[in-house]
């Protein structure tokens, strides 16, 4: 979390590589392992979705027509579990996340199913402090670096919607695309984009528990195939039964599951009320020369939230809004703190 990671980076991998050619202080095993550490928290960048940005009524299908929405996230965290606690020392995160996201569901019928389509265009607010990992020769102390911009859009090219009589059911399609800034020689938490391209496709429905549908129970699923990393041009010292002793620090994220749910009660007409969770899994192993996932015990992504939210909606205008604040009790390689989101959606 340090503004200074960069250098220290490199020095540091520079002088991983005179020991290892000298063997003054150094072991291959030492190295290897200082190596893996700064391969995983310099390299290694976090998920593309946001697990939380939906909530009441996530798996129903947006109304027909085209719309705006305009999303907010305040997310603050002062902690990091993972990385071998070299993110726990003084850690702190707060995010802005403004996004326009733009719907148009056609009214063209597919499979019985009516069809739309979105992108999502984020910019992003982050201030991150931190301290430097304890490692030999490397100072330790904390700094604050502060960052706005574009982060990776996302766009949905298919959006298949069902509404029954007693459930509602979304399919979707979606890429994300790194068009945010991307630096691989520094901290993955100082970088807005990821650097890396994601497949995600979704699943979700909305269960109405009586005739007049005051009652919902609402579930979202998403499983978002990561592609490699781009960092081709820097190389990292590996092991000495690697046939050339050093290897392209390229990475390739596991795929993430995500799940999102809802409890929700129409209390009046056009207001509901409920409770809202989530819960992201990295599932599969991640790829890297170290070959030991994200971190130096395979530990693999994980956060989970549960809170309250409000929705409401003015058909007259065309309007709808809603507020809702997670409370992450689980986190591991990723921050866990709180979470407040608030849309609003304009309809034509």
């Amino acid at each position: 979390m340090l503004q200074c990671y960069c250098g220290l980076a490199s020095g540091l991998r520079a002088k991983i590589n005179y020991e290892c050619k000298t063997n003054h202080y150094f072991t291959w095993k030492k190295s290897f392992l200082i190596a893996a550490l700064l391969a995983a928290v310099s390299r290694l960048n976090a998920q593309h979705y946001q697990a939380g940005s939906e909530g009441i009524k996530c798996g129903s299908p947006p109304a027909s027509g085209f719309s705006v929405e305009d999303f907010n996230s305040f997310y603050s965290a002062n902690q990091m579990l993972g990385f071998d606690g070299a993110l726990n020392h003084g850690y702190s995160l707060f995010r802005y996340t403004q996004a326009p996201v733009l719907t148009w569901m056609t009214g063209w019928d597919i499979l019985g199913a009516e069809y739309g389509m979105s992108v999502r265009v984020p910019f992003v607010y982050q201030r991150t402090t931190g301290t430097f990992p304890h490692l030999p020769w490397v100072p330790s102390r904390s700094t604050t670096k502060i960052q706005s911009g574009l982060a990776d859009i996302e766009v949905e090219p298919i959006k298949l919607g069902w509404r029954f009589k007693r459930f509602d059911l979304t399919v979707g399609y979606s890429f994300f695309a790194p068009s945010g800034n991307y630096n691989n020689k520094q901290l993955f938490l100082y970088n807005l984009g990821e650097g890396y391209w994601t497949h995600s496709i979704s699943l979700g429905a909305t269960f109405y528990l009586d005739h007049d549908k005051t009652w919902a129970v609402s579930l979202l699923n998403r499983f978002d195939i990561n592609t490699k990393q781009y960092s081709t041009l820097v190389n990292e010292p590996v092991s000495p039964s690697h046939p050339f002793g050093v290897a392209s620090e390229d990475t390739t994220l596991g795929c993430i599951y995500t799940l999102e749910w809802a409890v929700s009660k129409t209390v009046v007409r056009g207001v509901d009320i409920g409770i809202t969770g989530y819960y992201q899994q990295q599932v599969t192993d991640t790829e890297n020369p170290m070959g030991n996932g994200p971190t130096l015990n395979n530990e693999k992504i994980r956060v989970g939230g549960i809170g309250p939210e409000i929705r409401g909606n003015y058909e007259k205008w065309g309007l709808s809004g809603s507020l809702r604040y997670a409370y992450e009790f689980s986190a591991m390689d990723h921050p866990q703190g709180n979470l407040i989101t608030l849309t609003i959606t304009k309809s034509f």
